[in-house]
């Protein structure tokens, strides 16, 4: 490629970082971090990075999404080599990309702010919504509210009957409090003093979860809404009236999202921010509508 025309790619590139990067939390001061800016001249034009992989790493519930943007990537850049470490938490993502062991950093929460500094560059690329879900054993309810929610968590409700179901005891599964599903079930319907009922079953992994709901009558769970959970005998509960989708996560009339992105080197290569910008390019964001994730929007 002629030098002109990697200056050209670049500069298209950190545009379209630049104008999608911003989040309502970054506007209003509550997360600083250092926008590619200058960095992008700092790379010397006539340097090939085509050839070297891109390392991904961190938090494994951002790695479906990472991966369908390589697999179609590659389509394009068959020249582009991707490796996937082993999946971790945000927190390994972060430093990962701060120790220079890995490109991008793959995190399911907003960096918080002691995390953030000028080695890295938060962008989110998309929203999980998080649904309750209970075993088909459970009728007679396809809603719930938020008060209820929080008054199963808390052990004041713990018979079916008293929200219009059957009369049986409430098996309810739960995450540890260090996951990232759980903080965000705090945030939005249970508030960060709520006592979990020590009735509650508590799960490190959300596949075990799951699969355990599906086999427990009378259960009731939390989890990352995923295509393949239509197919099994669950239902899963809209919440004040409102099922997750992308006009209702968006407009945030569905606030129970887990936020999915990544984080970036300060000069990141050139390869790095092309394969960034096919992700939340159009095509990037169709490959997600055909997915459970929702495509996020800045305001």
């Amino acid at each position: 490629m002629s030098t002109s025309k990697t200056l050209q790619l670049v500069n298209s590139v950190e545009l379209f970082i630049r104008s999608f990067i911003h989040t309502p939390l970054i506007k209003q001061g509550l997360f600083t971090s250092l926008l590619l800016t200058s960095c992008l001249e700092d790379i010397a034009p006539s340097t090939d990075l085509s050839g070297e992989p891109i390392k991904i790493g961190g938090s494994a519930e951002t790695y479906e999404i990472l991966e369908l943007f390589v697999k179609a990537y590659q389509t394009k850049s068959a020249n582009t080599q991707f490796d996937f470490f082993p999946p971790s938490q945000t927190s390994g993502g972060v430093q990962g990309v701060k120790s220079a062991v890995l490109d991008i950093g793959g995190v399911s929460r907003i960096p918080a702010l002691e995390e953030s500094d000028e080695q890295v560059t938060y962008l989110r690329l998309a929203n999980a919504p998080l649904v309750v879900i209970v075993h088909n054993s459970v009728t007679g309810i396809t809603n719930i509210t938020g008060e209820h929610i929080k008054a199963i968590y808390s052990g004041q409700i713990t018979n079916w009957k008293d929200l219009g179901g059957p009369n049986a005891d409430i098996v309810l599964f739960d995450f540890t409090e260090d996951e990232n599903e759980k903080r965000v079930l705090r945030e939005t319907y249970l508030g960060q003093d709520l006592k979990i009922t020590p009735n509650a079953v508590v799960f490190p992994e959300d596949d075990e979860l799951v699969e355990t709901a599906t086999i427990t009558k009378f259960s009731m769970a939390t989890v990352v809404y995923e295509k393949n959970l239509d197919d099994l005998p669950i239902t899963l509960l809209s919440i004040d009236g409102i099922v997750p989708s992308a006009q209702t996560i968006q407009s945030g009339q569905y606030p129970m999202t887990l936020p999915l992105g990544v984080v970036l080197k300060k000069q990141p290569s050139s390869s790095t921010l092309a394969f960034l910008k096919f992700a939340t390019s159009p095509e990037g964001r169709q490959i997600l509508n055909d997915t459970s994730y929702v495509p996020f929007e800045a305001n």
